[in-house]
Formats: structure tokens, sequence, C-alpha cells
């Protein structure tokens, strides 16, 4: 059984309508808000980066690999976002595809992001883990705080053995030991038991493939897309083959996340072409076990949303909840 990403656990309370698209105050362990997925899709121009000629390619990841992004990537965006709520300081949006950080071609921060060396232990992996979030932080914050939605930084929870992990989460974790984030105490779970037989031999990539996705379910948690999401699956069928289609459409845009963050920064400091390699390899194999539930993606699909964040570094093109069915399979 692969990794799982995020955990939560659905309440109900009030309900209105929204564009068809049910939302109302539905947590996420310590999520809140109301979500709506029924605003303007992106334009003909925005979309035309994916399309070989008109209507004739979905909107999503496509083949062809160009390189990390780097330097290439969009600038982070100068001002606040439309839809952006402005009076009262800082406050997510609870929407999908037409959250106001999908509206324009937006990138997240750069810097020289130094990182220990590696051991194979669990001291080694947490040291680690401590560096790349303030890493990740350092980025994400920029961006977020830029455009006029929340950000502070996710605890991190990195024991040695999964029982051990102090979270909200830990009777999940001693259920299924894997890496995840917590959205109750906004927690990033690295258990290096649990991480072990998937990161076996790395020099930091597949570490930072696995935390970057995560550090990515802190972002949507942030700025209300993990909460819309929880409204729109629980509208449609937690379990059923909808619901699972959100699922991914979530998990496949952390990895986007992750991605952007990589790519963005590839070059500087210690994310050299050896780790990005490694980060790249381990999402290529990050995808759903055959015979489990189709919650994360494909091994495919994985791979395509992480390069795609990797060469654009662009926050409009990790809109999968505007993506055509067949690239989040």
């Amino acid at each position: 059984m692969k990794a799982t990403s995020f955990r939560f656990v659905p309440w109900r309370g009030s309900r209105g309508l929204l564009a068809g698209v049910a939302c109302g105050v539905v947590g996420v362990l310590a999520i809140a808000g109301c979500g709506t997925d029924g605003g303007e899709k992106p334009s003909a121009a925005g979309v035309s980066a994916y399309a070989a000629a008109a209507g004739s390619v979905p909107y999503g990841p496509m083949t062809g690999a160009t390189g990390p992004a780097g330097d290439g990537a969009p600038p982070i965006a100068a001002a606040p976002l439309a839809g952006v709520p402005q009076s009262m300081g800082s406050r997510p949006v609870f929407a999908l595809a037409d959250h106001p950080l999908f509206a324009q071609h937006s990138g997240v921060g750069r810097g020289e992001c130094k990182l220990p060396a590696w051991h194979d232990d669990a001291e080694s992996a947490r040291a680690l883990y401590q560096r790349a979030i303030g890493c990740l932080d350092d980025s994400w914050g920029s961006t977020l705080r830029s455009v006029g939605l929340p950000f502070h930084t996710p605890r991190l929870a990195a024991p040695a053995k999964a029982v051990a992990a102090d979270t909200a989460c830990a009777g999940e974790l001693r259920r299924a030991p894997a890496a995840l984030y917590c959205a109750a105490d906004e927690t990033i779970v690295m258990p290096f038991d649990a991480l072990r037989s998937r990161t076996a031999g790395s020099s930091r990539g597949a570490q930072l493939a696995m935390l970057t996705r995560e550090y990515g379910h802190h972002v949507q948690a942030l700025i209300g897309i993990m909460r819309a999401y929880t409204d729109k699956r629980t509208a449609v069928g937690w379990d059923s083959a909808a619901g699972q289609e959100q699922s991914r459409r979530m998990d496949l845009q952390a990895w986007c996340f992750a991605g952007m963050f990589l790519g963005t920064n590839y070059g500087r400091g210690d994310l050299d072409q050896q780790t990005w390699d490694e980060a790249s390899r381990r999402s290529g194999v990050a995808g759903d076990s055959p015979g489990d539930p189709r919650l994360h993606g494909i091994d495919r699909s994985v791979l395509n949303w992480f390069t795609w964040g990797s060469e654009k570094g662009d926050t409009w093109e990790c809109n999968t909840w505007y993506s055509a069915a067949a690239t989040v399979e």
C-alpha cells in the first residue's frame, strides 16, 4: 500500500448551495469554512499553452519535458488577487477551480536553500525536514502574503517510529503508518520507519519529494482549498467514483505545488540536479497501488503533475480542479 497523504474526518453543519455545488460548514479535523466551485473558468487564452489546436487537447499536463523552470518561472504576484477578501485581513477563500490563486500567473519565492548533509537515520531526516520547511516557508509565505492570502508555518512531527508521532492524527498513524498532513493540528508527519522503504538510498531528493507534497497540502489547507474539497467530495459521495476523483485532484495538486517549489528553486543552494532527479524518480512511483482505492492517481499522473509544476513554476498551471478527467487518472 502506498503512503497516504492527508487525513481528516468530515463533520456536518449548516449547508447552503452555491453554483450547484454543495458547500457548508464541514470540518477537516481543524479546518473551517464554506466553498464554492462555480466561478468563471480560465479564459481560452489562458489555456492555450495546453492546446496544440483549439479544443483538441484537454486542460492539464502536456508531455515533452523542458526541465525545471528555475529563473524562467513567473514572479510572485505583486498585489492582492481579485476575489481575496481584504477588509478583514488575510482570510482563506473556499473555492476550487475558481480559487483566486489560479486566476493569474504567479510563482513562488526564490532563495538559496541550504540543507544539511543526508545520513540514513531518524535524526538526520528530522534535521533535513526542519531546514527544508524553513525554505518552503520563505518561498510559499512570500507568495501567499503578497496576494492577500493567509500564511503560517506548519508543525512538524518526525519521529523515529510512527506510533510515537505527536499529532492529533496519531490514531490513524497506528492503523496505517505513513507520511501525511494532519489538518487538525496543521502538522506534517514524516515517520522515519514508515518512509524508510520508500526513500532508501536517497541523498535528499526522495525525502524532499515526500515532504514538499505534504507541504502542498498545508498550502491547500491555509488558503481554503482543502475545506472546499471536503465540501464537494461530501456532496458527490465520499467513497463514490466522483468522490475518489476529487481526492485525486487534491493530491495531484499537492504534487504540482511540490514541483513548483523544487523547479523554481532548482540550481539554488543545495537543490541541485541530483536532488531534483531523485525527487522526480520518487514522484514517478508514488501513485496508487493496484487494488487500492483510487485516491492519489496512477504513477504516470503523479509524475506528470510534479513535472508540470516543476517546468512551469506557476500556480495557474496547477489548477487540477479545472483539468480534464484524463489528466487525473
